[in-house]
């Protein structure tokens, strides 16, 4: 029996959305919704979509809907998400997750009481490489839990299609939220330190402030830098940077080990393993850049097969964790993203927008307890 599948919002990410659920064996796209019918009327003829809707109550009213994916903007998330679970569908959200963390634990608690599947679309952490990354990390290879992880995030305000967008609108929907155009973009990267963070209440300090390039075009309301330093119960120590400033765009993920050094790249899909030298003499200079360059040289023969294998498309994350998502949902199992993970990263960037938003010097704030150590589904 396939799963019936709805999406509330036919925007543009509602697209992406749409097209990798055509992929999936045992899913139907038989719904779309949105206020604007022009908007869902659109999606549908395009995807052949059977039914329309331009209220979300009267969709899950008619019936025949075993899970939603809610693509609208973040505030209505909390709201769409509980009409979803009350109406005993399953519920995949675009990302943030919610607006706050408060919102966030009441989803996850709410899916937990009514045994349905609840996640955030956090695809960066299915992409191929991430995959490879995390089985390598698995394996052992840095001889224990992380001593400390890096992650950087890059974002550019030429994108015509959105940064351009969100700048020239003021009433634009992300410059209304608490955390801004932060809010919508730096889930991505927190979710990948979350991952790694253990214990009940890390400490967090962080500093925010606007680029010149916003300063420039008389937009300095809106943040776009942010350092964020972090330390969990385990000892655990993290940073993360998000910054529009940089030339060359950088999705990078470090995590530094008692044995070894991981490096993630989701720019060019690259995992690089680092050993530390054995080697005492000068040796150590000349086969140093040797062994790094048949680590990238491995990268080089694992993108070519992916690409044979017809696994290399630009939505392959999304689509990786969707088919979990619906694995679980009809064998049962582990979430394709643990829920202590997902309220982690919204209490995390609770505690960010709370710090960078007040325009102070940075304090040291401790999270509430109740959120688990790191307990992803590994695949």
């Amino acid at each position: 029996m396939k799963t019936r599948v709805a999406i509330i919002g036919c925007g543009m990410i509602a697209d992406q959305h749409a097209d990798q659920l055509r992929y999936l064996k045992g899913c139907e796209l038989v719904a779309a919704c949105d206020s604007d019918e022009l908007m869902g009327l659109q999606l549908a003829e395009r995807f052949r979509i059977p039914r329309v809707y331009t209220d979300a109550a009267e969709m899950l009213r008619a019936g025949g809907i075993d899970a939603v994916h809610i693509t609208t903007p973040a505030q209505s998330h909390f709201s769409l998400g509980r009409m979803c679970l009350d109406a005993g569908c399953h519920v995949y959200l675009e990302k943030p997750f919610t607006v706050n963390s408060t919102e966030a634990e009441e989803l996850l608690e709410m899916a937990s009481n009514a045994r349905l599947r609840v996640t955030v679309g956090h695809n960066l952490q299915f992409s191929p490489e991430t995959l490879r990354f995390r089985q390598v990390v698995n394996e052992g290879f840095l001889g224990g839990p992380p001593v400390h992880v890096e992650c950087i995030q890059c974002y550019s305000h030429d994108d015509p299609t959105y940064g351009k967008a969100v700048l020239a609108d003021p009433t634009h929907w992300v410059r209304r939220l608490p955390g801004s155009l932060l809010q919508n973009l730096i889930s991505h990267g927190v979710s990948k330190v979350a991952e790694f963070l253990d214990g009940n209440s890390p400490e967090i300090l962080s500093f925010g402030f606007s680029s010149p390039y916003l300063v420039q075009h008389n937009c300095s309301d809106i943040l776009d830098e942010v350092r964020v330093v972090l330390r969990d119960e385990r000892g655990t120590t993290a940073f993360f940077l998000f910054t529009t400033q940089f030339g060359a765009a950088s999705q990078e993920l470090r995590l530094f080990g008692r044995a070894g050094t991981l490096v993630l790249d989701n720019t060019y899909r690259t995992v690089l393993r680092i050993r530390p030298s054995q080697h005492k003499s000068y040796l150590r200079y000349f086969l140093a850049p040797l062994t790094q360059a048949r680590e990238q040289a491995r990268n080089t023969l694992v993108s070519l097969r992916q690409f044979a294998r017809k696994e290399f498309q630009m939505d392959y994350g999304m689509r990786k964790l969707m088919e979990l998502f619906y694995t679980a949902i009809r064998e049962g199992g582990p979430d394709p993203i643990p829920s202590a993970e997902i309220l982690r990263t919204a209490r995390i960037m609770d505690t960010i927008f709370d710090q960078v938003t007040a325009r102070q010097a940075p304090t040291s704030i401790r999270l509430v307890d109740g959120i688990r150590g790191n307990d992803r589904l590994r695949s």
